[in-house]
């Protein structure tokens, strides 16, 4: 598991920390921790997923993966 978790912050958390920073520094996005905001967006992309998956759906549809993209946007973005 230690594997997976190191894996995951380097190719996917990682950047997604770095993006959202580079963000807060322009203005673009409202937040306030890093970490915090990384890990809120990476838990709702999750759930969307798995819920989704569990639901018959197909996750890799592009009209969902744009609305979600679209939804987890607007939830940093500055107003």
């Amino acid at each position: 598991m230690s594997e997976v978790l190191a894996a995951n912050d380097t190719w996917i958390a990682g950047p997604l920390r770095d993006l959202l920073a580079e963000g807060r520094k322009t203005g673009a996005f409202a937040i306030d921790g890093i970490t915090d905001a990384a890990n809120a967006v990476l838990g709702g992309l999750l759930l969307a997923v798995l819920g989704r998956s569990m639901a018959g759906a197909d996750a890799t549809d592009a009209t969902f993966r744009h609305q979600l993209t679209e939804q987890m946007i607007r939830g940093i973005l500055t107003r």
